[in-house]
């Protein structure tokens, strides 16, 4: 188990998340305790693993920069045998563009670029990667910093669960659960468009699989969004055999702009071994559908690391999707999250996909689709990154938006999330709805409250 001995909530949150990057087996067993000794003058920090004992001390008052001091000791000097290699060095969190545009405005791109690959020992391809999506997304946002909101519909329901999915879904069969579900939806969607007053820059349905409920409930979100003037609409219909000719002829009488068809791998033995109840054919199937009968622009999603999949299988899929050409394509790497099967199960813990990762981005830039946004999570595979890439002028504005968090995004439905942001871009204030279906139709009252208090606030 990972412990943080002393330390200060900063310092556990950084520490942990460091030591759960290099040293990720020990997050679910074995010892590893990191002890911080705070004087007037210093930090002395003693990192125990098993029967191994790393000391040093770190003179200094400036708790920032004592952070990541520690930080990097660990990153580049710690040496023992079970610590897993990483090209980020010493940074954490989820979002590094967003820490990269901060420092940008005030070091300028030389200065950024020393922070990151110096301060924060990150490998120079990485940091390079990292300026030329900040830079696209700058020439992509332009003004729209801090300015507007985009409005984001959670859809909870789903087939059947993938062994990878930690999301808090449920069986979209339950006909009874989709009628309830909705009626409080429409109703607390009704009241934000209400309250906030005008049309989003952007609307992304997502869930789970919204389109695996019945075409007619879909349509009454629609109908709410009929008069709205945004300038992409984004619909997740994630799994091919809920895209059907009914729903396809509906979607089309509707400002959406964007859809997502997401095989994650297009081998069919990866399919099946993970649960995915579909196969390489009904995805050409519903591509081609969507093709025929819309001009929608189309995201396809792959994740890397199911399986026992190998570069061949990421090839077969990158030739299988590329052939198709979507105007944007989605790389996931294998993130193993508290609550899906694969994590309860210990299914995978340690496997190198950066051969995968960077299989996948020079193929992706031979056929033409360059990165625009990017970020990382929690036991996340090699160590890896998500990237999204896309043809030029195709570039999704939702996901720059929700992951740099550029301006507010207001989220409807249950477990949805809601982040304002102020004229400056700083986000001011963070909430989400009820995680489960329960609290969120028996507590609807207090969402109802909440978004009453502090939607508004910042447009």
């Amino acid at each position: 188990m990972i412990r943080i001995v002393n330390g200060t909530d900063s310092e556990l949150h950084t520490f942990y998340e460091l030591l759960r990057i290099y040293f990720p087996a020990y997050e679910t067993s074995g010892e590893l305790f990191l002890i911080i000794d705070t004087t007037a003058e210093n930090k002395h920090v003693t990192l125990i693993i098993d029967d191994d004992q790393y000391e040093n001390t770190f003179g200094g008052t400036d708790e920032y920069e004592l952070k990541r001091k520690i930080s990097a000791w660990i990153a580049s000097e710690v040496d023992h045998p079970n610590k897993e290699p990483s090209l980020w060095g010493s940074l954490t969190g989820t979002r590094p563009i967003k820490f990269l545009q901060k420092h940008r405005r005030e070091l300028g791109d030389a200065g950024v670029m020393k922070l990151l690959t110096k301060d924060y020992l990150i490998d120079p391809d990485v940091a390079s990667l990292l300026m030329r999506i900040a830079k696209r997304e700058s020439a992509l946002i332009g003004e729209n910093w801090g300015r507007g909101y985009s409005l984001y519909i959670h859809i909870p329901f789903c087939p059947t669960r993938c062994e990878y999915c930690s999301y808090p879904t449920i069986s979209s069969d339950n006909k009874e659960a989709v009628r309830i579900y909705m009626d409080y939806l429409l109703k607390e969607l009704s009241f934000v468009l209400n309250k906030m007053g005008t049309s989003p820059e952007t609307i992304y349905i997502g869930g789970g699989t919204p389109t695996s409920i019945p075409v007619a409930d879909l349509e009454k979100i629609f109908q709410e969004l009929r008069h709205l003037t945004p300038k992409e609409f984004t619909l997740e219909a994630g799994r091919p055999k809920t895209i059907t000719t009914e729903l396809v002829d509906m979607i089309r009488d509707y400002p959406v702009t964007r859809i997502s068809i997401n095989p994650q791998t297009m081998v069919d033995r990866t399919l099946k071994a993970v649960k995915r109840p579909h196969s390489a054919e009904d995805i050409l199937t519903a591509y081609e559908l969507v093709r025929k009968k819309t001009d929608l622009q189309v995201n396809m999603d792959m994740i890397l690391g199911l399986g026992d999949e190998t570069v061949d299988d990421v090839d077969y899929t990158l030739n299988k999707l590329c052939a198709l050409e979507p105007e944007n394509i989605t790389v996931h790497m294998l993130s193993l999250k508290n609550g899906s099967k694969l994590f309860e199960n210990n299914s995978v813990f340690v496997k190198n996909t950066r051969s995968m990762e960077s299989y996948a981005m020079g193929f992706l830039k031979e056929k033409g689709y360059h990165p625009y946004y990017l970020y990382r999570q929690k036991r996340i595979l090699g160590n890896g990154a998500n990237i999204g890439y896309a043809k030029d002028g195709t570039e999704s504005i939702y996901n720059m938006v929700m992951m740099e968090e550029i301006h507010t995004v207001v989220g409807v439905g249950m477990s949805a999330t809601t982040k304002l942001v102020d004229s400056r871009g700083n986000t001011i204030r963070k909430f989400s709805n009820f995680r489960n279906m329960r609290d969120y139709t028996d507590r609807f009252s207090e969402v109802l409250k909440k978004k009453a208090k502090y939607l508004g606030d910042v447009l």
